[in-house]
């Protein structure tokens, strides 16, 4: 039968190229043979209705500016660790031992941290950061490569991005139209509603059209889900944030 998607576990642009696939395989092998129309349009109305408040979310002001501010801290953090690795192999072994620290620093609180949601990543950067100004070995690691610039630029872009997201989740909270998450629910019953169909017929009125087409089917689950596997074993030495 059809295979369970970690519908919860997706992120919103997976989630809607999801169900987006999802409609596509659906009109291939055609909404009307597999006696599942009513419930094709009904997902297509709601992925439709979801795409579009995604995309005036992002497009508000500070939707705009937090992408900015968060493309700013994630390219200092990368900067910060690039350097520091470089430095790890400098014939200097005082300048070795200032990359390691530096590095060690980072990765308390975990190796991709650019990959983090928001918030965490917020959290994270204010942690390092705190580390990297306050704990003399790693302050004096930062002195010796010259990175002082980085890590405020880090700092301040970080800082930046916190007040925006409080900023966005107040305009969020007052908006009258659906929000992002009641879509993603109602878009989610929508996909399991049209899941359930399929499986009954399918078992009530076996044939290759509904055998071809569930194998189809599974074939874009099993390609989100593995997206999903592959985070979680990414994520899976994470420490979490202090």
């Amino acid at each position: 039968m059809i295979a369970s998607a970690t519908l919860s576990k997706y992120r919103i642009k997976e989630f809607t190229q999801f169900i987006r696939n999802s409609l596509i395989i659906v009109s291939q092998h055609g909404s009307d043979k597999l006696q599942v129309k009513t419930q094709y349009n009904t997902l297509s109305r709601e992925c439709l209705q979801l795409e579009r408040a995604y995309k005036q979310e992002n497009m508000s002001e500070t939707g705009i500016k937090l992408v900015e501010l968060d493309t700013q801290r994630d390219q200092a953090i990368v900067c910060l660790r690039m350097i520091s690795e470089g430095y790890v192999r400098h014939p200097n072994e005082a300048l070795q031992t200032a990359g390691e620290q530096v590095i060690e620093c980072i990765n308390k609180y975990g190796t991709r941290l650019y990959n983090l949601n928001y918030s965490a990543e917020t959290a994270a950067l204010k942690n390092v950061v705190r580390d990297l100004q306050t704990i003399p070995a790693y302050a004096q690691a930062i002195e010796a490569m010259h990175l002082e610039e980085v890590v405020n630029e880090m700092k301040k872009a970080n800082q930046a991005f916190e007040k925006v997201f409080i900023q966005r989740l107040e305009e969020t909270s007052k908006e009258e139209p659906q929000s992002t998450r009641e879509l993603v629910q109602s878009t989610s019953e929508a996909y399991r509603t049209l899941v359930k169909h399929v499986e009954a017929r399918a078992t009530l009125a076996p044939s290759t059209e509904y055998t071809l087409f569930i194998n189809h089917f599974n074939e874009n689950i099993e390609h989100f889900n593995q997206i999903i596997e592959r985070r979680r074993l990414d994520n899976a030495d994470e420490p979490a944030v202090a």
